[in-house]
């Protein structure tokens, strides 16, 4: 290897960490708080009963998940020792838990697309497919796949020379450039193309049936099919931006899978290394951006969380200026003093409750002295 190829070599190096310096922790504060504001969105009325909704909750747990471990370990390697690298165990669990939750939320974008196609259709019984409920019994058996399909991942992966990989086993790492680019590129993507182009047609056919309607017919049906709307602006936008961060990815992973049997010396590795590593970069805006996409495309997300900001801001305000009231003992020690100009008009209007106290005093004495008279008698 020449001292340029060594040179560039230790640049990309260079490059690559200060990328996971800084490009990570950016991606991992801003991908935790988008998500989780995601989730707090996500649970109010407005959108609790939409079925697509439930999803993009889903979505959120599960990219807040994907993130902090993969974007986690990577910025913990920066100041300690790499885990991944040393430990077996920790090998196999971060890989097969990264590989896992990208799954599961790619597909359950996919279902997503498939439960706006469901409720745009006329069929009743495909219609009924778009239900909360039936989206709380989907993604248990979506989530359990995933777990089952890359079972392989902690078979393959093993640790040398502190680099955790697949290493000696073309079939392997064959096997993973075709699981990646086929499960996570070319099928999603196709489901989500003709679950778009069918969403259309359908559109397109209720506009007809529409215009059929009486005027008062009309109006009401678009204050109904508002929030469906604004939720298929949100599928839509997501559906894009997965394409265009899941592409880098799949042709490095396409890449892989044909030259895998070519000889490679040790620049073209680091290279390729280094290509991989901004294709999954790449890949990572998906989870990081989901929040601020629903915000920029959706006028009824923009709104709640406007109102959910708000209500957080009444509720510290108003327990900020809480009067804490005293405790009865307190209240029965407490002596009020009385503004000056009234202690005249107050000793005044004290008069008649003075001689009712001293009445009663005086005949509390006088039944003391009778039972005093009567004792002695007796």
């Amino acid at each position: 290897m020449s001292l340029i190829a060594a040179f560039s070599n230790g640049t990309l190096a260079q490059i690559q960490q200060q990328l996971v310096h800084y490009g990570y922790s950016s991606y991992l504060v801003i991908g935790v708080t988008g998500c989780s504001l995601n989730i707090l969105l996500l649970t109010r009325r407005q959108f609790r009963t939409s079925s697509c909704c439930t999803y993009f909750k889903a979505m959120s747990v599960i990219s807040l998940i994907h993130l902090a471990v993969a974007l986690g370990l990577y910025l913990y390697t920066l100041h300690f020792e790499d885990p991944v690298g040393t430990n077996l165990t920790a090998c196999k669990l971060r890989f097969y838990i990264v590989q896992s939750t990208a799954m599961m939320y790619r597909w359950c974008l996919v279902i997503a697309c498939f439960d706006r196609f469901a409720l745009s259709s006329t069929n009743v019984r495909l219609r009924s497919f778009a239900q909360v409920k039936v989206a709380q019994r989907v993604l248990p058996i979506n989530i359990l796949v995933w777990l089952v399909l890359t079972i392989h991942i902690p078979i393959v992966y093993s640790v040398r020379n502190n680099i955790c990989s697949i290493f000696s086993n073309i079939s392997a790492s064959l096997y993973q450039s075709v699981f990646i680019a086929t499960g996570g590129f070319i099928i999603p993507v196709s489901v989500m193309t003709i679950c778009a182009l069918l969403i259309r047609r359908n559109l397109a056919i209720k506009r007809q049936r529409r215009q059929q309607n009486t005027i008062q017919g009309v109006e009401l049906q678009k204050l109904q099919s508002r929030r469906d709307q604004q939720v298929l602006i949100m599928l839509f936008a997501q559906m894009l931006f997965y394409g265009s961060t899941i592409t880098p990815l799949s042709v490095m992973s396409f890449y892989s899978a044909l030259t895998i049997y070519n000889a490679k010396n040790l620049d073209r590795i680091i290279r390729e290394r280094f290509l991989s590593f901004l294709s999954e970069m790449i890949n990572f805006l998906f989870p990081v951006c989901s929040f601020y996409l629903y915000t920029i495309s959706s006028q009824i997300f923009r709104t709640e969380l406007k109102l959910m900001f708000h209500s957080l801001l009444r509720c510290q305000w108003n327990n900020t200026n809480t009067r804490i009231a005293p405790s009865g003992n307190e209240l029965r020690n407490r002596t009020v003093p009385e503004p000056i100009g009234s202690i005249t008009q107050g000793a005044r209007a004290k008069k008649p409750g003075m001689k009712k106290v001293k009445s009663i005093t005086d005949t509390t004495q006088q039944k003391q002295q009778q039972q005093q008279q009567q004792e002695h008698l007796m």
